[in-house]
């Protein structure tokens, strides 16, 4: 299903600020400086040259305008269309290209600039965010290659962002499927909990060297996990994942987890975050849910899954089209830059 791109900090910033004033308070702009409310035009137009510096960075479509601002609109298209506001340097603002950039606001500042003055100074803040622009060029910012460079990325970014809206298009689960799966996973959909514990690894080879060792030392398990686990949350505690009902973890890991019994090794399990391996402490059994019940969170499920094994078929056909060799040794040698505190390789 398509989504809108999230807006811009900018935007938020813009939107926030104008609610607050007109609510009579206090404005902060980015860098700090704080306006009174007898400054509110200035203010928020400080605010605005830093949003149309931004241009429209992350945004999506604009959002629904009320109808009665559409009949506004509308009706002001239909009397004056291309009607010159300003003229600078040569150049002209229409009162079309105004209404463009008012519509790629978010809906509070486009209510907000509706009142003379705070219109005016948006226009005002439209030529002079191309004033400022001219004056960028002319010191060369617009041939700057960490500006270029950003401006790829986000190109990229949004070109890609439109191509995955085309797998976001859950599939249809019917009743009929979801009995089935209910029926299929009798330990699954009730109020027992367990006490579990993993070792999560990122390829299947060491993971089944893993549980080699475990079937033959099983009491390994807390010193293999704090050593091999890439979950380092739960390697830190041997593993221990802690008790837990069910909803809380993927359904391929919950579906293994909750079929053990206390004592027992799972096989390798794979999940989005690599491979498992799961043994379990202590069950408190409980009952069933009725069908009717979870029938909604089954297809829920069903469709996650669904839609996460049709994204990732097709990433893996792209890769696959592409003739994709990776060199292990080559990216064994890459060291990535100093950062803050490790980020865990997974989850579960």
């Amino acid at each position: 299903m398509p989504r809108r791109s999230p807006r811009t900090a900018a935007e938020m910033r813009w939107a926030a600020s104008c609610a607050r004033a007109s609510r009579g308070e206090k404005l902060t702009a980015p860098g700090g400086l704080i306006y009174a409310s007898a400054d509110m035009r200035s203010g928020c137009g400080a605010l605005l040259v830093a949003m149309l510096a931004l241009g429209a960075c992350g945004k999506g479509p604009p959002e629904a305008t009320a109808p009665a601002e559409q009949r506004a609109l509308k009706a002001k298209a239909d009397t004056a269309p291309g009607e010159v506001v300003a003229t600078y340097q040569g150049r002209q603002l229409t009162t079309d290209q105004v209404r463009q950039e008012m519509e790629r606001l978010p809906a509070p500042s486009r209510a907000y600039v509706t009142a003379p003055e705070r219109k005016r100074q948006f226009v005002e803040n439209l030529i002079l965010n191309d004033l400022l622009f001219d004056e960028g060029k002319k010191s060369g910012y617009d041939r700057d290659p960490e500006i270029e460079r950003q401006v790829s990325d986000l190109r990229k970014r949004l070109v890609v962002q439109r191509v995955m809206r085309q797998y976001q298009t859950p599939p249809e689960v019917t009743d009929d499927q979801a009995r089935a799966y209910y029926d299929e996973n009798p330990t699954l959909y009730s109020t027992t909990q367990i006490h579990a514990s993993h070792i999560l690894v990122k390829d299947e080879d060491t993971a089944k060297q893993i549980l080699a060792e475990l079937k033959e030392h099983p009491e390994k398990f807390a010193d293999l996990a704090k050593e091999k686990s890439t979950d380092t949350g739960s390697a830190q505690k041997g593993g221990d994942l802690g008790t837990f009902g069910q909803g809380r973890m993927v359904p391929e890991f919950e579906r293994t987890a909750f079929a053990l019994q206390v004592g027992q090794l799972s096989d390798v399990v794979k999940t989005q975050y690599g491979y498992h391996i799961i043994t379990v402490t202590e069950r408190k059994e409980g009952e069933r849910k009725p069908f009717e019940s979870v029938k909604e969170q089954i297809k829920a499920t069903l469709r996650n899954k669904q839609l996460q094994d049709q994204m990732q078929g097709h990433f893996e056909a792209l890769k696959r089209d592409a003739g994709l060799k990776l060199d292990e040794a080559a990216l064994a040698r890459i060291t990535p830059p100093a950062g803050g505190p490790p980020v865990p390789a997974g989850g579960h």
